[in-house]
Order: structure tokens, then sequence, then C-alpha cells
């Protein structure tokens, strides 16, 4: 675990606590809405989606804390090799994931995923930096902890003249990004969902 501009950088010991923030975090989030409907279920299963996209981004992005106490947590993923491919996915645990999961979610989840991976194929084909995930515990929300590891970030691609990209289904989150400097590319719904989308980059100077 590492300082990085006032966060620090996760390691495997906080992938649960850190799995835990986001599932709370996410719970209400319309993707939810369509991949895991049932409330209860919900519950149970985000936790363990979150666990491993916070592992998998350890091991192949960055994966930051407002502080020891993780109030917020940012995974950031370099395009450049962001390819979720089977065999990354099975060291960080995807093969148990998917049997837990169940295969009405996965088809579910395959429809937003390909669509989402569209978007930023179109919309971001060159080097960047992607937020894949960025999520505050409901009880620290409302303090600054979005901004403060937005901010941290940030000041490392700026240096970097790195543009970054993202995709996020609320119009508050859109409104929070704008302020940071990024722009709609496209918005609308997912097809064959009713789960909205803002693609935004946030270009280099």
């Amino acid at each position: 675990m590492s300082d990085s501009n006032n966060l620090i950088r996760l390691a495997e010991e906080q992938v649960k606590t850190a799995g835990e923030i986001l599932a709370r975090s996410f719970h209400d989030y319309p993707q939810f809405d369509h991949t895991l409907p049932n409330l209860d279920v919900r519950s149970k299963k985000l936790p363990e989606i979150y666990e491993y996209i916070v592992r998998y981004g350890i091991m192949y992005g960055e994966v930051y804390g407002t502080s020891s106490n993780l109030e917020g947590v940012a995974i950031w993923l370099p395009y450049w090799d962001a390819e979720i491919t089977k065999e990354k996915a099975y060291k960080c645990g995807a093969r148990e994931l998917n049997y837990s999961l169940g295969l009405e979610y996965l088809k579910r989840y395959k429809t937003i995923a390909e669509f989402e991976d569209r978007c930023q194929k179109q919309f971001a084909n060159f080097t960047h930096c992607y937020l894949h995930t960025i999520g505050v515990d409901p009880k620290h929300q409302g303090k600054g902890f979005s901004s403060q590891l937005l901010r941290a970030k940030f000041a490392e691609v700026d240096k970097q003249n790195l543009p970054c990209y993202l995709v996020t289904a609320t119009e508050k989150n859109a409104s929070l990004y704008q302020h940071f400097g990024f722009e709609i590319a496209e918005k609308g719904i997912i097809p064959e969902t009713n789960v909205p989308y803002w693609a935004m980059l946030r270009k280099k100077d």
C-alpha cells in the first residue's frame, strides 16, 4: 500500500472491505435494476461482484482509496491494457463468480457490457485512462470524497497529457463529471434494457 496524491493504493488484503463499500454505493444503480432486479439477491451478490472488480483493478490497473478508512474507492484501468480477457478474469475469480451469479445474470450483463465496449471503442479508441468504477460509502456521500478521488488522479494524468473516459448510468454522476471537465460523447438508453447511459470523455489539452 502506497500513498499517491494523498490517497492510498489498495492491496489484496483490502479487497473484501472495498468490495463491500462499493456494493453499498451501487446498490440502487440503474444497471442492477436490470441485471439483479430482486433486491434481496442484489444485496447478497453485489459484494461478490465488486470484490472481483476490485481484485481485477489491483492486478491490472490501479485502485485508490480516500484514506485507510476507505470512505471511497476508485478503479482505473489503462486503455492500452484494459481488455478483460478470460484468462485475466479467471485469475481474479471470475469462474467462481459466474457460477454464483448464474446464467440469467450473465445474459443480462452481457448486453450492457458489449454495448459499453462498443461505446469505448467508438468514442475513445486511443490511449487514455479509463475510470471503470468510483464509489463512496453512502454514510460518507456528500462530503467531497468523490472529488478527492478524481482530483488526485487528474493531477497525474494532466501531467501526462492523457484523456480520460467513463460511462455512467445516472444524470447526477454525469453532472459531477462535467464539473471536472468531462464532455458527453453520447447519451441514451442501452438497447434491450431500460438502463440509461452517458459516455463521457475528458480531453487532453
